[in-house]
């Protein structure tokens, strides 16, 4: 009885570190894959303090002292940043949720009071045309091709960098282009028409990367990095002779192809299907304040010319009024019709009474 005792204890040890290992695999996949190694660095840097503090666990005190002051030197953005991250793993490792805190989000907000954050400035309509008409194409076909993606698309770097040969099909009047590795896991879709193409020969590919480089008149099978394509919206403002040319940075056609759905007229669902956002305070930090809106709204409120004097209201004769009446009804049936014209400016009341 104690040997089989022993035993049946054992093997349940067994099963729950057996089932800890296994949750624990899991909650680890639940980090974000691509940037673990970030959230990790942040609340080991976190715990690190802790320690040095002689802090045990984490409570709402310590976490304002952490911010206060070893992280008093990060901008409002990283200060937001660091606060994601650490809500996500202290709530993973020791199961605190930091954001229910009443004085934490308030204390990042009251940090951020001031703060204009550094954006990427934006393409006009004019700027990309004129690139895509003087540039030579044999010099500059892959920027031109990265313009004409990038602000069509509204794509990220990373997605132009996962491109693939396969995800843009030849619809003969027009290019579906599909984006499959996206940020948020949603798959986007958007249209080339020819009148955006660049038209250009090239010979047969060995990878199905879209973006190779092209040396020479050659193309290789080195697929092109997310650093080369995040520079070219500044060779392009370089090229164009535009002020602060570095500061066209990879944001810069993402952002540009939202101000420029913007100021056609789109509302703010379409430009969230459009980029992909799932937020409307992010879909708006992408659109820029330019000068062309706010004319279309000082002519919308002020008006571009002076409205038009109203001229008096026609009047018409009791004659008129009579002999159009008697054209009204022509039988128990028929119903004739009543012309009205060469009136502007003016309101018109007609009551038509049935006599029995």
């Amino acid at each position: 009885m104690e040997l089989s005792s022993f035993s049946e204890e054992e093997s349940r040890e067994e099963t729950t570190d057996e089932i800890r290992s296994v949750a624990a695999a899991a909650k680890d996949s639940l980090l974000p894959s691509k940037s673990k190694h970030l959230y990790e660095e942040t609340y080991n840097a976190y715990r690190k303090w802790c320690c040095n503090k002689k802090i045990k666990s984490t409570c709402e005190d310590s976490i304002l002292a952490y911010f206060n002051s070893d992280l008093s030197r990060y901008k409002s953005s990283s200060l937001w940043s660091k606060y994601s991250m650490l809500r996500s793993t202290i709530n993973l490792r020791e199961g605190i949720d930091i954001s229910k805190f009443p004085s934490v989000i308030p204390f990042l907000k009251r940090k951020g009071e001031g703060y204009k954050p550094k954006k990427s400035l934006i393409l006009t309509r004019e700027h990309i045309c004129e690139f895509l008409i003087k540039a030579d194409t044999k010099e500059h076909l892959f920027n031109k091709v990265i313009l004409i993606l990038g602000v069509a698309g509204a794509c990220r770097r990373q997605e132009l960098v996962t491109l693939s040969t396969t995800c843009v099909q030849d619809c003969g009047t027009h290019f579906l282009v599909k984006l499959e590795d996206t940020k948020t896991k949603a798959e986007r879709s958007f249209i080339i028409t020819p009148e955006d193409t660049v038209p250009f020969d090239l010979p047969g590919l060995r990878t199905i990367d879209f973006f190779v480089n092209y040396i020479k008149e050659k193309c290789t099978v080195q697929p092109v990095g997310i650093h080369k394509i995040g520079s070219v919206p500044s060779l392009v403002a370089k090229f164009l002779h535009l002020e602060n040319f570095s500061s066209y940075t990879g944001h810069c056609v993402r952002r540009s192809s939202a101000t420029l759905l913007a100021n056609a007229g789109a509302n703010m669902e379409v430009i969230k299907r459009h980029g992909g956002w799932r937020s409307s305070t992010v879909a708006e930090g992408y659109i820029e304040d330019c000068e062309n809106t706010k004319i279309n709204i000082a002519q919308k409120i002020l008006g571009e010319t002076a409205p038009a004097e109203l001229s008096p209201c026609s009047s018409i004769s009791t004659e008129y009024l009579e002999k159009s009446n008697s054209n009204v009804l022509k039988g128990n049936n028929e119903v004739g019709g009543m012309n009205i014209c060469g009136n502007s400016n003016c309101v018109i009341n007609i009551n038509h009474y049935y006599n029995n």
